[in-house]
């Protein structure tokens, strides 16, 4: 199973949401999960789990050609939590468009050795991006309630169903809702066409003290916020259904 989050801007929480949700799945199901960050340059994703891999998803990319996909875990860090992390490179400007085509082979080949591959996929649509969208089972669309964010992410999802991805893999999370949106979920709901999945409110302490500790969420103190995480791994992982219609608060920050 490949599930991609995608922020419709930097900033949004894209990272937050993909680390947690993947450290979340491992934890929930005891199934082999890997994150991977997808960004164009640079990523977070090994910093919010206080790691410094000597190897990254660019290194991967290099050796690919030559390799045997089932020696892919080489280029793989694990974590204290069990969750395997696929790590960004240093490169601004990579994976770059020419290389979509082999990130396409590289995800087809971490699917095989993985139950559940969570992509940090970042704020852009660039050719490495699309294609992992194209191939994901579920895309996790996070945007925060401002008037910038939901107009991009109007165009995200005209884009992404452009590319031949079919409505029903999207799912859209509401980031920060809590912050003074100037829109109210029904309101944004008829303006995209599009229900909200999960309505994320805002908490700085928590999810500050984790990425400070090099920890998930879930590792940091019981609360409510560990629960709420859960109900998007869950759904993720196939634990527990949901219904269109619903609408889940979880809380998060970037």
């Amino acid at each position: 199973m490949i599930a991609s989050f995608l922020g419709t801007k930097g900033g949004t929480g894209t990272t937050t949401l993909a680390v947690n949700g993947a450290a979340d799945i491992r934890r929930l199901t005891g199934r082999s999960t890997i994150v991977v960050d997808l960004k164009n340059g640079p990523g977070d994703v090994a910093l919010f789990l206080g790691l410094r891999p000597r190897q990254s998803l660019l290194t991967a990319l290099d050796h690919l050609a030559w390799i045997d996909p089932s020696t892919l875990r080489r280029f793989v860090v694990e974590h204290d939590c069990g969750l395997h992390v696929l790590a960004a490179g240093d490169d601004y400007g990579r994976p770059a468009p020419r290389e979509a085509d082999h990130v396409e082979q590289l995800l087809r080949a971490l699917n095989t050795l993985y139950d559940f591959v969570i992509l940090d996929a970042g704020s852009s649509l660039m050719p490495p991006s699309t294609t992992a969208l194209q191939v994901s089972d579920a895309i996790m669309l996070v945007a925060n309630p401002d008037v910038p964010c939901l107009r991009n992410l109007q165009r995200i999802i005209d884009a992404v169903k452009a590319v031949g991805v079919a409505s029903e893999r999207l799912k859209i999370v509401l980031n920060r809702a809590s912050d003074l949106g100037v829109l109210s979920t029904a309101q944004i709901e008829r303006v995209l066409g599009f229900n909200i999945s999960y309505s994320v409110n805002s908490d700085y302490r928590t999810v500050a003290s984790a990425v400070n500790s090099g920890v998930p969420v879930s590792s940091v103190r019981l609360s409510e916020l560990n629960g709420q995480l859960e109900t998007i791994a869950g759904a993720l992982a196939g634990l527990q259904g949901k219904r269109k219609s619903d609408i889940r608060s979880v809380s998060s920050y970037s």
